[in-house]
C-alpha cells in the first residue's frame, strides 16, 4: 500500500473544498512559552538548592548513626592494671650514740636535746647500772618526730631493748598496757619510765625503774 500522507496543497483542495475562517477568541488568552526557558521557569536554580539543602542533613545524619552504631558496638576489653601503692621509703633518724648492742632510748624534751642537767646525769647513771656504754644504744628524742610509732623505731634500729622516758604506749601506738613490768613485745624488751628530769624526783617510779634494769642485765 502506498503511503497516502501528503502535504501537496492542490491535492489537499481536492478534500477540503469548504472556506476555512479563523476567528480571534478575545476571552482565551495563552501564554507563550518560551522553550529556553520552559524547564528552568518549573524547575529554578534556586529550588534546587533548596531541595539539596534541605535532603543533605538527612544523608548526613545517617551516615553519623552509622558511624555511633559501629562505634557502640565495638567495645574493646581493655584489661587496667591494679593500682599498686609504691613502698614506704623507711624513715631515718637524728640519734646519739652507736646502737651497736641494739639498744634504744627514747626521751622527751621539746627544749633540750635530750633532757635538763639533771636528767642526762640521772640517764648516765642508768645506762651505767646495765653496763652500756655510748657505741651500744641510740638515744632519740621523740619531741623531733611526733607521731612516729613504734613500728618505725623499729624498722629503723632494730632494738633488742628499749628504754622510753615520757613517751607514752598511745604515742607509740602500741595495743598493750603498762603495770609497772617489762613488756616483751615480739624479740623486743620494753621499759616505760617518767620523762628525765621528772623522774629524777620521783623515789617510787625510780625504784620501779631500777628493778626492771635488773632483770634485763
Amino acid at each position: 500500500m502506498e503511503n497516502q500522507v501528503t502535504n501537496n496543497a492542490n491535492a489537499l483542495r481536492l478534500f477540503f473544498t469548504e472556506d476555512v475562517f479563523l476567528v480571534k477568541d478575545e476571552m482565551v488568552e495563552i501564554a507563550a512559552v518560551d522553550s529556553k526557558n520552559a524547564v528552568s521557569a518549573n524547575f529554578s536554580a534556586e529550588d534546587h538548592v533548596v531541595q539539596q539543602s534541605v535532603l543533605q542533613p538527612k544523608v548526613e545524619s545517617i551516615m553519623v548513626d552509622k558511624a555511633e552504631e559501629a562505634a557502640k558496638s565495638y567495645v574493646p576489653s581493655v584489661e587496667i592494671p591494679p593500682v599498686v601503692a609504691e613502698p614506704k621509703a623507711p624513715k631515718s633518724f637524728k640519734f646519739l650514740g652507736g646502737n651497736k648492742k641494739s639498744v634504744l632510748i627514747l626521751v622527751n624534751d621539746q627544749l633540750n636535746d635530750v633532757s635538763t642537767e639533771q636528767g642526762r646525769d640521772l640517764l648516765r647513771k642508768i645506762v651505767k647500772a646495765v653496763d652500756l656504754g655510748t657505741p651500744d644504744f641510740a638515744i632519740v628524742n621523740y619531741a623531733q618526730y611526733q607521731g612516729t610509732d613504734y613500728l618505725e623505731f623499729h624498722e629503723f634500729f632494730k632494738p633488742v631493748i628499749m628504754l622510753s622516758f615520757g613517751v607514752e604506749i598511745t604515742d607509740l601506738k602500741l595495743d598493750l598496757v603498762w603495770q609497772n613490768e617489762i613488756i616483751n613485745h615480739g624479740h623486743t624488751k620494753i621499759i616505760f619510765a617518767p620523762n628525765l628530769h621528772q623522774l629524777d624526783s620521783d623515789i617510787t617510779a625510780k625504784k620501779l625503774l631500777w628493778s626492771n634494769l635488773q632483770k634485763i642485765k
